[in-house]
């Protein structure tokens, strides 16, 4: 597929400032695009404009100065994100059943559906229109799954699940799986209490591959629509997370935690159980939260502290060294005052 600049334009909402005939055929990184190509440019890639060699690029604001194909966007990133579904348009599957699939006569399936190679969908599982199964996922009792589902090779979901429309699981993702409750007896032996609880999956959210969401105990795990959940995360039981958040990878939230809105965890960080995190909260990565935040901002170390904070504490301790030997001098001098 070929489209010239202009048409790229037109087709993102775009403003293009340059040659509207040059031809692009494909999209690429602002490091290696050719001619023929289409990438974009933000933060400090930006500044480096004139130094691709891209056929069109696209950018959040024109700069002052340029003798390149550039396309002004409210938010290159995410047009760019379009035009890859233009030039690289992902594999449609037609819609069927895979004849070694194992499906229950008492499964619902919808329209539209396509079902592959050694699935397995127990009785009283509910499977939206247009859902996609890849081989040896698993869909236990009575869970339901909404409409336009991806669940990709070796996805579990467990019984009584809830996923809604558009939900995505990456490759042995798990929604369901029994949460870690436990009775330890006078002897120190651990006996299992089974959790009773669901996990409910709201609309639009992405599970990264091999992340784990555990049922509730007895109320229900919920990930609120819209967020967005890397790989090798953990979710314990009757977490509830709000909507449009970013779990980085491997970030664990311990049981009977509630995470509001818009809240950003960058990768490693570990969170405390039964506690409450408030909307707009960012954490970077390796954070650790053991109480509650009631305010918006940014987070860092261990314990969480904000940004400011963090720096303060961090300068603190990089002067250590000096003070220690301070301090030694300062008794040194003590004790000689002392003995005099």
């Amino acid at each position: 597929m070929k489209k010239t600049a202009g048409e790229i334009a037109a087709l993102i909402g775009g403003t293009l400032y340059g040659d509207s005939t040059v031809l692009i055929d494909d999209v690429a990184s602002a490091e290696s695009a050719g001619p023929s190509q289409v990438t974009f440019a933000r933060g400090v890639y930006a500044e480096h404009i004139e130094e691709m060699q891209a056929g069109v690029i696209l950018v959040d604001e024109l700069p002052a100065h340029y003798t390149k194909n550039l396309i002004v966007v409210p938010d290159a990133r995410r047009s760019f994100g379009e035009l890859i579904e233009v030039f690289r348009p992902e594999n449609k599957w037609e819609p069927g059943i895979q004849e070694t699939a194992v499906i229950s006569e008492k499964a619902l399936i919808g329209k539209d559906v396509t079902i592959m190679a050694y699935a397995v969908i127990e009785e009283g599982a509910e499977i939206g229109d247009g859902c996609v199964i890849y081989p040896y996922c698993y869909i236990g009792k009575n869970a339901k799954l909404g409409k336009d589902c991806e669940l990709n090779p070796g996805a579990v979901v467990h019984e009584n699940s809830i996923l809604g429309d558009r939900v995505v699981l990456r490759a042995h993702a798990v929604v369901g799986g029994q949460g870690f409750g436990f009775s330890t007896d006078e002897a120190g032996h651990h006996h299992h209490i089974r959790q009773l609880g669901r996990a409910v999956i709201r609309d639009d959210v992405e599970i990264g591959a091999c992340s784990t969401v555990d049922n509730g105990a007895m109320n229900n795990t919920i990930v609120g629509s819209g967020t967005k959940i890397d790989n090798l995360c953990h979710l314990g039981h009757n977490v509830e997370v709000g909507q449009d958040n970013f779990l980085c990878a491997q970030v664990g939230i311990a049981g009977s935690t509630k995470v509001g809105d818009h809240v950003i965890m960058a990768g490693q960080t570990g969170v405390n159980g039964h506690i409450t995190i408030c909307d707009n909260a960012v954490f970077g990565g390796k954070t650790g939260i053991i109480g509650t935040i009631k305010t918006p901002g940014t987070y860092l170390g261990y314990p969480a502290r904000t940004h400011a904070q963090w720096g303060r504490v961090e300068a603190a301790l990089s002067h250590l060294p000096e003070l220690m030997k301070k301090i030694r001098r300062l008794e040194k001098q003590l004790a000689e005052k002392e003995e005099k």
